[in-house]
């Protein structure tokens, strides 16, 4: 029991630790992110980015190079099985959840805005630091604080959702919690597939490639 407090802690020390770089990110940079001059915002942004990873990584850095060391081809398939899984529950939910609320969660529409307007900072953070990131406050902080996989992967999932719904629900906007869904849905799965491999790299990959076929469908839309 109380090994297991201390994974729980753990993982609780993370989330706390990833929202408190992103509030230093903010007062470092935040000035330059939405700066008119497109190579300062470009530059600023990243540097939110950086930070948080850079901070994460010191943390986790023995758990990132041991999860490399040891990554192996078949897991690209466990990650794909899991994120086309994942990602056609979280379509689903879309789907229903556009006809009930009549538009798209805030976080996707603030994410196609700023991709279009700072595509070069955009694609690098959404494609590569943001899973990352993500993967490590997630799910690689929880990883042994459950036993079940189920668990694991439900409560890594709904953290994940609400992380994601959590800014404009504290803005008052309660009908973003219903896309704790379609974020949960597949967080579940990334969890999942982090679970079946005990690589990190499993799920970054997944979390990756997903993020990187919504920038290229926001992008040719775009065009």
């Amino acid at each position: 029991m109380k090994t297991k407090l201390l994974e729980i802690s753990k993982g609780i020390g993370t989330i706390i630790l990833y929202f408190a770089l992103t509030f230093l990110g903010a007062l470092l940079f935040g000035k330059l992110y939405f700066n008119s001059n497109k190579v300062v915002a470009t530059l600023a942004q990243l540097g939110t980015y950086s930070l948080m990873f850079i901070g994460l990584a010191l943390v986790y850095h023995k758990r990132l190079i041991k999860d490399l060391k040891e990554f192996k081809k078949d897991y690209l398939k466990i990650a794909l099985k899991n994120w086309l899984i994942g990602f056609c529950f979280m379509w689903m939910f879309n789907i229903v959840l556009n006809m009930i609320v009549g538009n798209i969660a805030a976080n996707e529409t603030a994410n196609r805005n700023l991709l279009v307007e700072y595509p070069i900072s955009n694609i690098i953070s959404m494609v590569f630091l943001g899973p990352i990131i993500e993967e490590i406050t997630f799910r690689a902080s929880f990883k042994n604080a459950f036993k079940k996989w189920s668990t694991f992967a439900l409560v890594t999932g709904l953290i994940f959702g609400l992380a994601h719904t959590f800014s404009t629900v504290l803005e008052g906007n309660l009908i973003e919690l219903l896309f704790i869904l379609p974020y949960g849905a597949l967080g579940f799965y990334l969890a999942k597939a982090f679970y079946e491999t005990d690589n990190i790299y499993t799920s970054f990959f997944a979390h990756m490639f997903h993020n990187a076929l919504c920038v290229i469908i926001i992008l040719l839309g775009a065009i």
